[in-house]
């Protein structure tokens, strides 16, 4: 077992360098090359989540073909080759918007039938006891990993004419070690009856169309603004992709150290309760972005790669699992539905932000010397919209759950009050 979960973290290390491709700041930059505007980037964005819908039609392919690492490798090539493409457009200097549109597109068709198939082959393979623990572990690399390509990325942007055409090809060859690493991975039988759990009576279980329905609305609510940071710091604000990626390092080290605390949280008090604590810290945290200007950015921006990493790193932990544990079969056809109704409350978030954004764009004021655009309000109503969806999600049953707030009183105040008498009663006899 040891052996697949080295593999298992070093196919998602490889796997990253096409990630930072589709999202985050480079993504973004590159957007803009092909002149994309504050509308059509916010669908850009969320073609990603669009494109999940796709995850539905896994379940085909898996029950004809019954070989998961075979089809995810297959689903994987397609997808990252395809995004290449784009390599060949960016040389010959056509950089049309729609191209740009339609390779993204077809490239995350194929993303989203590795993802919902690579999910129902974790499921199997992974035990629900070690999942908490093994996901953690994995992503405390994939961490150093994101520090590691960040940077090596935003520098090639910065310091070379050609710098999206190289990382283009960076990300083609660790595309093919990404492949390479699965190999190394066991197929293991799906574990259903082999005939496919009909999509009737997936709707049928109340518990997983919550969960659905909560994922619906969080989609929504996260695609109604996460095209435009990156965008506010570049287009607004003129900050480098060097400054940009510093701060990506500073995040994913920190996340580094959190990932292996949220998983075995995550195992003890249920992934449900950090995910709702994780959401109610990234929420704010959106809010808070109100005051990040010309004038404030770096160090709003030290203090959002520091909280975001401890609320990102806890999301991505607890979403990926909770579908596990909530669905009561292995079949890909719980996690395509799940995926397929993110991906709509995605088209729905991207358009309603991408339409209010494209409003506010020309809104530029200053407040006796506070420096405010018009997206910074965009970010507070992201953040209220986000926090929000803490009530769907309440409504979803685990096996495992704490209350938010008996959960924060008990890790984290109750140690600090107990570490503050401690040393106030050395302090009181040291004076005695």
């Amino acid at each position: 077992m040891k052996k697949t979960y080295l593999f298992f973290t070093v196919e998602g290390f490889f796997s990253l360098f096409y990630i930072w491709l589709v999202q985050g700041p480079i993504f973004t930059g590159l957007s803009l090359s092909f002149r994309l505007d504050e509308f059509l980037l916010s669908v850009a964005t969320a073609i990603p989540t669009i494109m999940q819908v796709f995850q539905m039609f896994a379940s085909f392919f898996v029950l004809k073909f019954k070989k998961r690492k075979l089809l995810v490798n297959v689903f994987n090539a397609l997808s990252r080759y395809i995004y290449c493409l784009l390599l060949f457009f960016l040389l010959f200097d056509k950089r049309d918007p729609i191209v740009f549109l339609a390779i993204l597109s077809i490239s995350q068709v194929f993303a989203a039938l590795a993802g919902s198939t690579w999910i129902s082959w974790m499921r199997d393979l992974i035990p629900e006891e070690e999942r908490g623990k093994a996901f953690g572990t994995r992503n405390i690399f994939l961490s150093l990993g994101n520090a590691l390509i960040i940077y090596l990325y935003s520098f090639l942007v910065d310091n070379f004419s050609i710098g999206f055409e190289l990382v283009l090809i960076v990300s083609a060859v660790a595309s093919l070690f990404s492949i390479l690493s699965m190999n190394f991975m066991p197929d293991v039988p799906v574990k259903t009856t082999g005939s496919g759990v009909p999509l009737r009576v997936v709707f049928k279980d109340r518990n997983f169309t919550r969960y659905v329905l909560f994922n619906f609305y969080w989609s929504m609510s996260v695609m109604f603004s996460s095209a435009f940071y990156h965008y506010h710091l570049i287009k607004d604000i003129g900050v480098s992709y060097t400054y940009i990626a510093y701060m990506t390092i500073l995040n994913s080290v920190v996340a580094m150290f959190t990932y292996r605390l949220w998983g075995k949280l995550s195992d003890k008090v249920g992934h449900k309760t950090v995910a709702e604590t994780a959401i109610f810290v990234v929420s704010s945290l959106s809010i808070a972005w109100f005051f990040m200007n010309t004038a404030t950015y770096k160090y709003l921006m030290l203090v959002d790669s520091f909280v975001s990493a401890l609320g990102w790193s806890a999301l991505n932990l607890t979403l990926t699992v909770l579908p596990m544990e909530i669905a009561f079969d292995s079949d890909p056809i719980f996690f395509g539905l799940n995926a397929a109704f993110g991906s709509l409350g995605g088209i729905l978030g991207s358009v309603l932000g991408g339409g209010v954004a494209k409003v506010l764009s020309g809104v530029h004021l200053n407040f006796y010397g506070f420096e405010v655009f018009g997206l910074q309000f965009l970010f507070v109503l992201a953040g209220l919209f986000r926090m929000s969806s803490i009530i769907w999600l309440r409504k979803v049953k685990t096996k495992k759950y704490v209350p938010v707030k008996d959960f924060v009183l008990n890790t984290f105040l109750v140690p600090l009050r107990k570490s503050l008498t401690k040393h106030l009663l050395f302090i009181s006899h040291k004076l005695k």
